[in-house]
């Protein structure tokens, strides 16, 4: 198993965002978090990871993980192969390995952040996440602001990712995105629990 949650709770002010929420994940695995804006999805996935604490219940984590946030998270100083050369700072990342990653992307090498459309900005993303190689893949919208041909290509990864044993949860409002390795979706409903759908 790659992810375990055990009775995770979360709230903010008097507003109960997920309650009792319990999950695991495993090796290979795709699951997707469907749903509205404002569900908790994004909270879920940053728990998940490890990046926001839970109010209470617990996270077991076994390998590397690897997130993309909703926000990108880029460093807006960076150009693009600076991005992804910090991101894979604990692993040796030659040049050519990165550069590699960038083509796959079709992203220029020297483009900063705030150059970028906002589908620039989610391909770099993405291909930080992608070329970290993870055992846990933390996807927050990975579809977000792409055009059909580019969901195809992520989805496609997210499928290659999890034939090479990589856990992938990620989340999207647009209930046609599915990748073919995905065998689960599971919503938040109105209660802050965790629901198939």
């Amino acid at each position: 198993m790659r992810l375990h949650l055990h009775n995770i709770v979360k709230t903010y002010g008097d507003r109960v965002i997920l309650k009792d929420i319990a999950f695991h994940l495993d090796k290979g695995e795709c699951v997707r978090l469907v749903g509205p804006s404002g569900l908790g999805k994004s909270t879920l996935l940053e728990i998940a990871a490890g990046v926001t604490p839970p109010d209470s219940g617990h996270v077991v984590h076994n390998g590397r993980i690897s997130m993309t946030f909703q926000d990108d998270a880029l460093l807006p100083w960076a150009n693009a192969e600076a991005n992804l050369a910090y991101a894979l700072a604990c692993r040796p990342a030659q040049k050519d390995y990165i550069r590699t990653w960038l083509t796959r992307f079709d992203l220029p090498f020297t483009l900063h952040p705030a150059e970028m459309s906002g589908g620039m900005r989610r391909r770099l993303s993405l291909a930080r996440a992608f070329a970290a190689q993870a055992d846990i893949l933390f996807l927050d919208e990975p579809f977000a602001f792409l055009d059909a041909i580019w969901r195809q290509h992520v989805a496609d990864m997210i499928d290659a990712a999890t034939q090479s044993g990589s856990a992938v949860l990620f989340s999207t409002h647009q209930s046609e995105e599915m990748p073919r390795s995905c065998r689960r979706s599971m919503t938040i409903d109105g209660h802050g629990g965790l629901t198939p759908c």
